[in-house]
């Protein structure tokens, strides 16, 4: 029998990107948890880029499957919604579902089911519910009354906060849930919660595509270990967004010159219950912004770069490609690369 707390760790993954959005939210979740009787006794604000459910997914994993964070009592709510899964009108704005995870570590996730948000950790939910979330915020009696409770004396209590599911919604749900509660906040229910859903519809890890870019520039792509296995120490050729660079195949990805590429496994290691793990290659330049080999000028000194879930392939170099890219046959990077991509010159 799981303990039931009433204290608790909260990480807000989202794409909201500004603090308009994330206020309202954070203003929500503990208005509605104050009114369970529960508490949030840390509030950790994460951003991922817009639409972006692979990096959602990625950022998701690291942090609910991280082995030393093992705490119960962190809970994650997680909203990337692309609105993706039907592409006619939406009246009412409605989006992805709404469903709660629990994770065979017990950690409970709190998440519009969207794209690739749960790919990353769906080796580990243990069980998944869709929760039961109404079209309209005038159907969720309790919402509309502490709307009447703040405004005495409004002749319209409706927030008219539809479209914003995240910031009106999902909050009481949480804390619903989280209470140990099952009755609907809206009369259109029987229940908060509905069908348990077959985890088998969660997509899989997307292959060959970026999942994460870091500070430094450099790329975790979904690119396993294994397939370098037999290659190491020599170069490949690596392609992004119709760039392409050389890179060395290391079995570390500070394994080479300064400011040439490595194409290696990196630190990133996923840690499943069933004893499996993933690792993630990355493409790195030692000493530069790996990213800035792949860039696009749209002029006015503007440039676009890959982001995160684009496609990232690789194939081992031909004696042509160091010529044809500029690169010697060491692996050095072309001078006009290097000023481009090197922080120190």
């Amino acid at each position: 029998m799981r303990t039931r707390y009433n204290k608790f760790y909260l990480v807000v993954i989202a794409d909201y990107n500004d603090d308009d959005a994330h206020g309202i939210v954070q203003d929500n979740l503990y208005y509605w948890f104050d009114q369970n009787d529960l508490t949030i006794m840390n509030y950790d604000r994460v951003d991922v880029a817009p639409f972006n459910t692979v990096e959602t997914g990625y950022m998701l994993a690291r942090r609910a499957l991280n082995p030393l964070s093992p705490s119960r009592r962190q809970v994650f709510f997680v909203n990337t919604a692309p609105r993706m899964d039907d592409l006619t009108e939406r009246k009412t704005n409605q989006g992805e579902g709404f469903v709660h995870a629990e994770l065979t570590n017990g950690k409970q996730i709190f998440a519009v089911n969207s794209g690739h948000t749960l790919s990353f950790v769906k080796p580990e939910i243990k069980h998944l519910h869709h929760l039961n979330v109404p079209d309209s915020t005038n159907d969720i009696p309790l919402l509309v009354e502490a709307f009447r409770s703040a405004n005495p004396g409004a002749a319209d209590a409706n927030p008219g906060a539809g479209q914003f599911r995240s910031g009106y919604i999902y909050p009481i749900l949480v804390a619903r849930a989280l209470a140990g509660s099952t009755e609907p906040i809206s009369p259109a229910n029987s229940s908060l919660f509905g069908p348990e859903l077959d985890v088998d519809v969660i997509p899989d890890i997307p292959q060959n595509r970026i999942v994460f870019k870091d500070g430094y520039g450099n790329f975790k792509s979904s690119i396993e270990p294994k397939e370098l296995e037999q290659h190491f120490d020599e170069h490949a050729v690596v392609t992004c967004d119709g760039r392409e660079i050389i890179a060395h195949i290391k079995t570390a990805i500070f394994d080479v010159p300064l400011y040439h590429f490595s194409f290696a496994p990196g630190s990133t290691i996923l840690a499943y219950s069933d004893g499996t793990r993933r690792q993630f290659v990355e493409v790195v330049q030692r000493g530069g912004h790996c990213a800035n080999a792949f860039a696009h000028a749209i002029g006015d000194g503007r440039y676009t770069y890959p982001v995160t879930g684009d496609e990232i392939h690789w194939r081992l170099a031909e004696p042509g490609d160091f010529s044809r890219l500029g690169f010697s046959t060491a692996g050095g990077p072309p001078k006009r690369l290097l000023q481009w991509t090197s922080r120190c010159q």
